[in-house]
């Protein structure tokens, strides 16, 4: 009894869940930027329009900082949203050594510093070190979309 009573709990649950409008994805397209300020706090803007996500950033953390005469925001802190997914490029490299131990990188903006970042955790954690190596080829933009 117990056991049929959580079953109907939760596929009513799943059920609700199905049929309320929170649980549906928009298809839209933004800029979303953020501001931050000398203590690394951090404060975003929504907008359609680029310089317009980069004023509300900025008003938000000129409002609500200890300290808004630190507040900054740019361009390069802004990304496009479009059908809800972001746009920004996120690079992983792959190093490997002699012994052929992958070294992938943390994810960046740039190929390069990806490259150089794989390099370097490779370097610094392989049995040998001074044989790893990065092809360009090995490097993938993991945000790559088919329009």
């Amino acid at each position: 009894m117990k056991n049929k009573l959580l079953a109907i709990a939760c596929y009513s649950l799943f059920l609700i869940s199905q049929s309320s409008p929170a649980a549906v994805v928009l298809d839209t397209s933004y800029w979303k930027c953020t501001a931050y300020d000398a203590e690394n706090r951090s404060w975003v803007g929504h907008s359609d329009y680029q310089i317009t996500s980069i004023n509300r950033a900025f008003d938000a953390c000129k409002k609500q900082s200890r300290v808004p005469a630190t507040c900054k925001t740019s361009k390069e802190d802004c990304e496009a949203i479009v059908n809800g997914m972001t746009t920004r490029p996120m690079w992983r490299c792959l190093a490997l050594d002699l012994a052929a131990v992958p070294w992938f990188s943390n994810i960046y903006e740039n190929a390069t510093d990806a490259a150089m970042a794989a390099k370097s955790f490779c370097q610094a954690n392989s049995a040998l070190p001074e044989t790893c190596y990065v092809y360009l080829f090995t490097c993938r933009n993991l945000n790559v979309r088919n329009f």
